[in-house]
């Protein structure tokens, strides 16, 4: 069985759907690994982009003065540009400056012009919702850069089946059916046919499409991430030493809603956020970051590599 190392995140948007291990190298020998390496989550960076790199790595924009989002991304160096919703300047902008630039938002909300900046970007997610029926508009976004995704929402009344069809017809490289977090909803269950309509889409599938579920069908809603020291879970927050959210003519640390519903941060400060949140929107980063940054004191000269199984499985 083959096995490919990469030192930088590979190019090929299509081996995100395959779940390569974090490697860790000393002295020219491989002495650990990782395997829940998460690439979708990061796409288009990967672990690789934030490990051994300091500073700001990714700007998240969500709803920001023109004049403030210009400026961090003019200052950031090589990184990543998620935004909240579409821009086409802020877009156009961040990929002129070499930064990798990734996008979700509403169908409702976007305007045909605003198509061409999204085709520019490295990764696109594009909602819908049950009154969506037709794909048709989206027909110029997909192309051999971009990876390109419609999303829908469990138990929402999306005609999942249809959506699909013509997201793989139009040339998307997948179709993701993910759950909202619940906020103050019982977590309702879901009925056995709802499940199984969900289940068929995978027969969709082909060597250019895919489709991506919960690993869970029993409940519609997912638990809001709570921290659980019990469970392992750190309680301080050093990937936001890697993020930058700009929200309104603010900048925090993160995107969750405490922290945001605060009066904003100096940039010099928001690495030093506030510790011992209960919610957490970066569980998983902080989780992993402090396991390898904790693993990597123990050897000399450590570096890094993602080891993929050439068959994808």
């Amino acid at each position: 069985m083959n096995r490919k190392l990469f030192f930088k995140t590979p190019e090929d948007k299509l081996r995100v759907f395959q779940k390569p291990r974090l490697i860790m190298f000393s002295e020219g020998s491989e002495v650990e690994s990782w395997a829940n390496t998460q690439p979708l989550y990061f796409y288009p960076f990967s672990w690789l982009d934030y490990l051994g790199k300091e500073g700001i790595r990714e700007l998240y924009i969500q709803d920001v003065s023109l004049g403030l989002a210009e400026k961090e991304i003019n200052a950031l160096e090589g990184g990543k540009v998620h935004f909240e919703h579409p821009n086409e300047l802020l877009i156009k902008l961040a990929k002129e400056r070499g930064h990798k630039v990734s996008v979700i938002c509403n169908i409702e909300d976007l305007l045909p012009e605003q198509i061409e900046g999204l085709s520019i970007s490295d990764f696109v997610r594009i909602r819908v919702n049950k009154n969506c029926d037709n794909l048709c508009s989206l027909s110029g976004l997909p192309n051999e850069h971009v990876l390109s995704c419609i999303k829908a929402y469990v138990g929402e009344g999306c005609n999942y089946g249809a959506l699909a069809l013509q997201a793989r017809e139009i040339g998307f490289d997948f179709f993701h059916i993910a759950k909202r977090l619940e906020n103050g909803h019982d977590l309702l269950q879901l009925s056995e046919e709802e499940k199984q309509k969900i289940r068929d889409l995978q027969k969709l599938e082909t060597e250019q499409f895919r489709v991506v579920i919960p690993s869970s069908l029993e409940e519609r809603f997912a638990k809001r991430f709570v921290i659980t020291p019990s469970l392992g879970n750190v309680s301080s927050c050093d990937f936001s030493k890697y993020r930058l959210v700009l929200n309104g003519d603010n900048l925090y640390p993160c995107y969750t809603e405490h922290i945001l519903a605060l009066q904003g941060f100096r940039k010099e400060d928001t690495v030093k956020n506030p510790n011992h949140c209960l919610d957490c929107a970066c569980i998983y980063e902080n989780d992993m970051l402090h396991d390898i940054k904790t693993t990597m004191r123990r050897y000399k000269n450590p570096s890094f590599a993602l080891k993929y199984i050439e068959n994808g499985k």
